[in-house]
């Protein structure tokens, strides 16, 4: 099992690294973009360096970078109202965290089945993007193995987080707990 988790952790970390080669990427084509258009109408349209598909390509970008950025983020930190979870105690905590992300699992798990879907059905179609004409399957295909490595992820985290005695790293842990300690650390 560890082994499992390692291999995923190793996925998502890579993934992660992707996600900021498409941010950078992302950024050249928008600046890129401008550029050319602004060059257009400086010129009165004699330069026509502009490019069709830019949007696309950011649109599709901005899709795979958040989608590969997520699976490694996980076991970062999550949305927690500390309203609710600030008075409980460690293994009560421990078990909210466990069962949301397992939660969290499913949702993407049942995502990545939904957009399976939508491959097979843009392979058998043809289907392609409006200016580019990428077929829509290879980007389906990509957005499927991410949503399922973030839905693997997030399985094994919550597993994880429900089976450790302590609050796994990253996780946070209740103002009150961190006040006492400061406190506690200052009498010393």
């Amino acid at each position: 099992m560890r082994m499992l988790y390692k291999a995923v952790d190793s996925v998502a970390l890579w993934m992660h690294r992707m996600s900021g080669l498409l941010l950078i990427s992302m950024m050249a084509i928008v600046v890129v973009d401008v550029a050319t258009r602004a060059l257009f109408d400086v010129s009165d349209g004699h330069w026509d360096l502009t490019f069709l598909g830019g949007i696309e390509l950011v649109s599709f970008g901005l899709l795979l970078c958040i989608l590969f950025s997520l699976p490694h983020c996980v076991d970062k930190g999550q949305v927690v109202v500390d309203l609710f979870t600030q008075n409980m105690s460690k293994a009560t905590e421990r078990l909210v965290n466990g069962l949301y992300t397992l939660a969290f699992a499913a949702l993407w798990l049942a995502m990545s089945w939904r957009f399976y879907h939508a491959y097979t059905a843009a392979l058998e179609t043809m289907e392609t993007s409006q200016d580019l004409l990428l077929p829509l399957s290879d980007i389906y295909l990509l957005v499927v193995a991410a949503t399922f490595i973030l839905g693997l992820r997030s399985l094994l985290v919550g597993i994880r987080g429900l089976t450790t005695r302590k609050v796994p790293s990253g996780q946070p842990t209740s103002p009150k707990t961190e006040h006492n300690q400061t406190a506690e650390g200052e009498h010393r």
